[in-house]
């Protein structure tokens, strides 16, 4: 009895205060670094992304019926038993040279078993609760959303409404990017990422630890959501060419329009080699079989139909721009299925309001080739996300790549954002007044 009481005090230890008293304290250091620490939009974003991670376990356990997150869960659970049985063995499963198959992973592809490894270790630190893990991915979360929501600000100072409905408070950005999902890491990294090349392409400082760090996110965003990170970089390089090209050649500043272009296909062309899956050989092969797939496993008034869907570059061009409209806006209003769905059509449609209002408005002091770069990885990702995943339901979770650099293009310096943000602030102030 006495064994059984002190090992419980030990779990309880652990499990309970140790490990989430050292994120608050990291939080809280963090927070007193950036100058926040009395910033209520900082504290109340976080206890959202904390929310939204429990609710993603609650959708999946109760309403879903695939149960991705809980397998993943499981999963990381029996590696994390290896670790505790046997470390060496857990650290050489960990880096690729341990054998798996004794512990009968449900997981075979590679990218699901890369995250299945991070999961253990996140089992480890929370003693196998699922809650607790599924609060250290929010927390992760939330710090790089907010690593990119401060440095945004700081190179854009009227961005501060739109940054944060894009990276901070967007609903099914937070809801699928919370939580024991592949996509909260991958957007983590890609957040990461952004934030340290928009800082060291404005000239800002950046110190060794966010260099570190951007390392750490290449190599999580490659390992869980390559097509992600080929894109990305793709269009980052290109964007970097091109400012490089336009600040040593003036005259050709009012052509980055067009320069950019052929430099992400240079680009793309480069990235290409880096992925079996990218070669130009078997990309469209690929492609297709991806929608096939899902197309065979979808009920018909749930996926996007294409017009005879080939691996062909013609049959790609031809149906890009409905794959473009139907990854940003789909599923429109009375087109949502259940409760999800139904907000999906919200949402999708408060979308189609911010791009109405933004599109033909000049914008004072924006950065151009920026622009440039930004709408161009959205739609080239949105374009063959909606190919290879015609499953309107899947779209709306992997579309999180794109979705927040979308949601702050159309919703920077829109002035129906900025009404709705006043009547929201005075709403507000009232409520709390009384």
């Amino acid at each position: 009895m006495q064994y059984w009481c002190s090992h419980f005090k030990t779990w309880y230890v652990s499990v309970v205060v140790v490990v989430p008293m050292m994120l608050f304290v990291i939080t809280w250091v963090l927070a007193r670094t950036w100058d926040v620490r009395s910033n209520r939009l900082f504290w109340v974003s976080l206890a959202y992304r904390l929310v939204a991670g429990m609710c993603v376990g609650l959708v999946y356990r109760y309403y879903y019926s695939s149960n991705d997150t809980w397998l993943f869960f499981e999963e990381g659970k029996k590696l994390a038993a290896l670790g505790r049985s046997g470390f060496m063995s857990y650290i050489q499963a960990l880096v690729g040279n341990g054998d798996l198959t004794s512990l009968h992973l449900v997981h075979r592809d590679w990218r699901a078993i890369s995250f299945v490894k991070i999961v253990s270790v996140f089992c480890l630190l929370g003693r196998d609760n699922y809650w607790l893990v599924a609060g250290y991915f929010s927390w992760v979360s939330f710090i790089t959303s907010w690593w990119l929501h401060r440095a945004v600000t700081q190179i854009f100072s009227d961005a501060v409404i739109a940054s944060a409905l894009a990276f901070l408070f967007f609903p099914s950005v937070v809801f699928w990017a919370s939580g024991i999902e592949k996509e909260t890491l991958a957007l983590s990294a890609l957040y990461v990422l952004a934030a340290v090349a928009l800082l060291t392409f404005k000239r800002k400082p950046v110190g060794w630890a966010p260099w570190a760090l951007a390392i750490v996110a290449t190599a999580v965003v490659w390992s869980l959501k390559y097509y992600w990170a080929g894109i990305f970089f793709a269009s980052l390089t290109a964007w970097a060419f091109t400012l490089l090209l336009t600040h040593r050649v003036a005259s050709l500043k009012s052509w980055a329009v067009l320069i950019w272009p052929v430099f992400f296909l240079v680009s793309g062309l480069v990235v290409s080699y880096l992925h079996p899956n990218f070669l130009m050989s078997r990309f469209l092969e690929v492609l297709v079989a991806n929608h096939d797939a899902f197309a065979r496993i979808s009920p018909d008034e749930r996926i996007i139909h294409f017009y005879r869907l080939a691996p062909t570059w013609s049959s790609v061009l031809l149906n890009a721009p409905w794959a473009l409209w139907s990854g940003m806006f789909r599923p429109i209003l009375g087109e949502g299925h259940g409760w999800l769905g139904t907000l999906a059509s919200l949402e999708n449609f408060f979308l189609l309001v911010l791009l109405g209002t933004a599109l033909g408005r000049r914008r004072n002091d924006v950065n151009r080739l920026l622009l440039i770069a930004v709408v161009g990885y959205c739609v080239v990702l949105c374009i063959f996300l909606a190919l290879s995943t015609p499953n309107l339901g899947s779209l709306s979770r992997y579309r999180v790549g794109f979705l927040p650099f979308f949601v702050f293009v159309i919703a920077y310096q829109n002035h129906v954002l900025k009404t709705l943000a006043g009547f929201g602030r005075r709403l507000f102030e009232t409520i709390f007044a009384k």
